[in-house]
C-alpha cells in the first residue's frame, strides 16, 4: 500500500506542463509562457507566435519566459527559429512560410535570476541572436 495520494501524483505530472496565454498590451503581444518549453511543448509555441503576428497594427510581440521552469533543446531551437524569423529579411529560405507583411520584432524576457531560462540560453550564445530583457516593462518599452 502507498502513502501517497493518487490526486497528489497527478499535480505532480501537470505540475510543469506548459500554459501560453497571448495577450494585447498596447500595439505589441504577448505570449506568456509558463512551464516546460522542451520538445514536446515547443511546437505549441511556434503556433501561438505565428498566430498573433497576424495581428493588426502590431509594433512587436514579446515572449515572456519568466515563468518557465525547464527549457531543453527544442524550445531554443524555436525561439533561436523565431528570432531569425523576425530580424531576417522576408523571402528568405525556411521551413516556416513568412507572413506577406513586414514582421514585427521579437523581444524575450527571462529575468536574470531564472537559471532554467539564462543558463541553456547564455551557453548556447543565442544572446548575440537576441538578448534577453530582464523584465516585461523594458522589452515593451524596446519597441
Amino acid at each position: 500500500m502507498s502513502d501517497s495520494d493518487p490526486a497528489d501524483e497527478r499535480a505532480d505530472d501537470t505540475a510543469d506542463v506548459m500554459t501560453l496565454n497571448a495577450t494585447r498590451v498596447g500595439s505589441a503581444a504577448v505570449v506568456t509562457v509558463t512551464g516546460e518549453l522542451d520538445l514536446l511543448t515547443a511546437r505549441e509555441l511556434m503556433k501561438t507566435v505565428d498566430e498573433t503576428l497576424h495581428w493588426p497594427d502590431l509594433t512587436g510581440v514579446v515572449v515572456d519566459l519568466t515563468a518557465v521552469s525547464f527549457l531543453g533543446s527544442s524550445g531554443l531551437g524555436t525561439l533561436a527559429e523565431l528570432a531569425t524569423r523576425t530580424t531576417a529579411p522576408s523571402g528568405g529560405e525556411g521551413y516556416r512560410p513568412r507572413p506577406s507583411a513586414p514582421v514585427p520584432p521579437l523581444r524575450l524576457v527571462a529575468p536574470p535570476d531564472n537559471s532554467a531560462v539564462v543558463r541553456p540560453w547564455e551557453t548556447m550564445n543565442l544572446q548575440q541572436i537576441l538578448p534577453l530583457y530582464p523584465d516585461l516593462d523594458s522589452a515593451l518599452q524596446s519597441f
